[in-house]
């Protein structure tokens, strides 16, 4: 939809009377609460880039470009106007569901939004943000993530910064949504690659939180001890915060499990008393070793943790195999994963199903959401299962097809949660879309379909790619020797400090969009970036990079050594 015609159509509909019930002294003071008049709404409209819907499922507009197993379909609840990047969704009754919005990878730039049900559509509006809620309460929107249903009845919002919970039982009380809204884990850590949280309940009601690591696989280390992990404020790991009462918990928190890069997709197992996870493992092992196929390796895992395990991120990968960084590593010490997903497919979301909307064979089975930014990613799978209840096997799928169609990105899921009726609710992040996953039984039994081919990714080791490392070894020497000078020029202090510590995860290798750089070049990063390095590392007018922020102190040592380079007129290095 074009901008135009979307402000038009969102100022008619914030200019429209408020619908539900009128009750004096809490309609007003709630008045962008639940049952009162939102701060923006918007109708379930397609965008430009829109699914391809034709019938109706579940009463729902019917998707036909994405495939599902046989007898289910993918109902359209909403169809990402005035979203950016949605990531759960959560019914609470059966004409409202939750929506968090990350807002993309901004700080303090996501909400909570409230879809209401209107006959058969679903209408948006803002619950929670900036305005709705008071600046010491702001950390709830950096990043907002997961919705999930604690033990006590409380629904659990996650951020990059903080841990907050909506208490429902007073929604009609004589309280605005910002009394309503509660942090109760503040101050978590937010530098690195990885700060999303995600978290889940143990059988005695205790948070464990996924902490994810800093860094790709620990590269800046130059020992054989990724110092990541250590330490109080230790990374690549789940936290443990115990319950003291009721919604209340130690802030002084324990080490569950140490060694995953990033756990995604939290389940806890109360057969087995163990937290299952999905771990996003590390990428570009091609670059440190080209003999490994980095589209095959290393497989992202499904991990069962019990109270102090060690896994065995950074140093090894795949079923115990030493990673190129860490060679001498003894991968005995460190606990494999229960099984591999494949590689890059980027497992975000574990579901237990436990519905009757769905055939029998899905009881007690986990739906996973891949969300993939690679090949065997862009799908919703299901396992065989042992006698634990644990998958086993080769990945089956349940929505596949997600590789786009004229009008329609390729499909990414983030979260998985069931429906009050026992359906399946998917936010998927990169159509910005809430769908509904319905079996009505008219086409199939449901059975999971084995369409997903792994091994069959192959990494391009042409004499390009030879010749691209073979060259960045020789940027490397020849940087290792300007740094060894007595004085060294300062855009090479910063392509040593800035860019090759923070850009090039995103930006460097040879197929990348947008601005290409390469690591230990001064001299031509110089001529890309001169113009544009300040406004781009301060965030001033664009969104500032790297996106993921930095630490207090190293930002203002690094923005002081920017201001060096600027007030000395910009030199070449």
């Amino acid at each position: 939809m074009k901008s135009g015609l979307f402000l038009i159509i969102l100022s008619s509909l914030l200019s429209t009377s408020c619908v539900g019930p009128q009750v004096k002294n809490t309609a007003e003071k709630n008045a962008e609460f639940f049952n009162s008049r939102p701060v923006a709404s918007t109708r379930n409209q397609a965008s430009d880039e829109s699914y391809i819907t034709s019938g109706l499922c579940n009463g729902l507009q019917r998707i036909n470009s994405v495939s599902t197993a046989p007898g289910f379909c993918l109902g359209l609840i909403h169809q990402g106007l005035g979203l950016v990047k949605p990531r759960y969704a959560l019914q609470i009754d059966p004409n409202r569901i939750l929506l968090t919005e990350m807002g993309g990878w901004k700080e303090n730039a996501g909400q909570v939004y409230l879809l209401t049900k209107k006959q058969n559509t679903w209408e948006l509006s803002s619950l929670i943000n900036a305005k709705t809620i008071p600046a010491e309460k702001n950390c709830i929107l950096d990043r907002t993530q997961q919705l999930i249903k604690g033990p006590d009845q409380l629904i659990y919002v996650t951020s990059a910064q903080c841990i907050a919970t909506i208490d429902l039982s007073k929604e009609n009380s004589n309280q605005s949504i910002a009394e309503l809204l509660e942090i109760k884990i503040p101050n978590l850590p937010t530098n690195g690659l990885h700060s999303l949280k995600i978290i889940t309940f143990d059988t005695d009601g205790n948070i464990l939180m996924n902490v994810g690591s800093i860094t790709d696989n620990c590269e800046n280390e130059s020992s054989d001890v990724c110092k990541e992990l250590e330490g109080p404020e230790g990374r690549g790991l789940i936290r443990k915060y115990s319950k003291t009462a009721p919604g209340f918990y130690d802030l002084n928190f324990s080490i569950f499990s140490q060694g995953q890069r990033n756990s995604m997709g939290l389940y806890w197992d109360e057969k087995s008393n163990s937290l299952w996870t999905a771990e996003n493992a590390r990428d570009y092992i091609n670059r440190v070793d080209s003999n490994i196929n980095g589209n095959e390796h290393p497989g992202d895992e499904f991990n069962i943790v019990r109270q102090n395990a060690v896994l065995d991120w950074p140093y090894c990968y795949d079923a115990g195999i030493p990673s190129p960084e860490f060679p001498r590593a003894d991968c005995s010490k460190y606990q494999k994963p229960h099984l591999l997903f494949p590689a890059h497919s980027a497992p975000l979301s574990l579901l237990m199903y436990t519905g009757k909307q769905f055939p029998a064979w899905y009881q007690n089975r986990l739906l996973i959401s891949l969300h993939g930014y690679e090949t065997y990613g862009h799908r919703i799978v299901t396992y065989k299962r042992n006698d634990q209840f644990q998958p086993v096997g080769e990945p089956l799928s349940v929505v596949y097809g997600w590789d786009g169609r004229v009008s329609q990105k390729v499909g990414a899921p983030v979260g998985l949660t069931q429906a009050l009726d026992g359906s399946v609710l998917i936010v998927e992040d990169n159509n910005a879309s809430v769908l509904q996953l319905f079996y009505e039984g008219q086409s199939g039994n449901g059975s999971p379909v084995a369409e997903l081919k792994v091994g069959t990714a192959q990494v391009d080791e042409s004499k390009l790619q030879k010749d691209f490392l073979r060259a960045q070894d020789k940027r490397k020497v020849a940087m290792q020797s300007k740094l060894k000078q007595n004085t060294v020029p300062l855009f090479t202090q910063i392509q040593n400090k800035i860019i090759d510590q923070n850009c090039i995860a995103c930006h460097g290798g040879l197929h990348y969009p947008k601005v290409q750089i390469l690591m230990y070049d001064d001299v031509g990063n110089y001529k890309k970036l001169k113009d544009q390095l300040a406004s781009r590392l301060k965030g001033e007018g664009v969104s500032p990079m790297p996106p993921y922020g930095l630490p207090p102190a190293l930002k203002a040592e690094l923005f002081d050594l920017v201001d060096k380079w600027i007030a000395a007129g910009k030199p070449a290095p």
